[in-house]
């Protein structure tokens, strides 16, 4: 039998496993952007010097973002409009997945949930650190899971068609130089 953990007093199990699916869809999604962002700048993930290459530029989900961005204005980005749309509701939805990352969740009395955690409610450059807490309702936490898993599919479906797109590319010069 398990032992009892104290956040078990606090969290009910099923908000608990909640939490982890959204974490790790959200966590998988950043996976699969990091893959799009290797093919932009040209990584072959089967090459050791490529592989340390690629991963000592990772960086946190704003920079990926970023680079991403920077990659899609560089034209080195294969269906640019997709990884667009998926960029900007990740921005739209940032603070929810740092609270749900870095945040300490209670379950209230009346059912809801309130997430608490620190926010910089300044910039970099001049922080302005402060407490936060937001009630949550069960609704809320299962509307951004769907969505995470939405945008997780429309990541997998686009860096498949990157795929897709790169070997027809290939098999089209294959085709030409053996022809010549």
């Amino acid at each position: 039998m398990e032992a009892k953990m104290w956040i078990d007093s606090v969290v009910s199990d099923d908000i608990l496993l909640r939490q982890g699916k959204y974490v790790q869809t959200c966590a998988h999604l950043e996976k699969v952007l990091w893959h799009i962002l290797f093919d932009a700048n040209g990584y072959d993930l089967e090459n050791d010097e490529h592989i340390n290459a690629a991963f000592s530029q990772r960086k946190v989900t704003t920079k990926l973002i970023s680079g991403l961005r920077g990659a899609i204005k560089a034209g080195q980005v294969a269906f640019p409009d997709r990884v667009i749309a998926i960029l900007d509701e990740i921005e739209r939805d940032i603070d929810n997945r740092h609270m749900a990352v870095h945040g300490a969740w209670v379950t209230r009395p009346d059912g809801t949930f309130t997430c608490e955690y620190f926010k910089n409610f300044g910039t970099s450059k001049k922080p302005e650190w402060r407490a936060y807490s937001a009630p949550i309702s069960a609704e809320q936490i299962d509307e951004a899971l769907a969505a995470a898993d939405r945008l997780l599919g429309e990541a997998i479906k686009t860096w498949r068609a990157i795929g897709d797109q790169r070997e027809a590319s290939r098999a089209t010069t294959a085709g030409i130089k053996s022809s010549h």
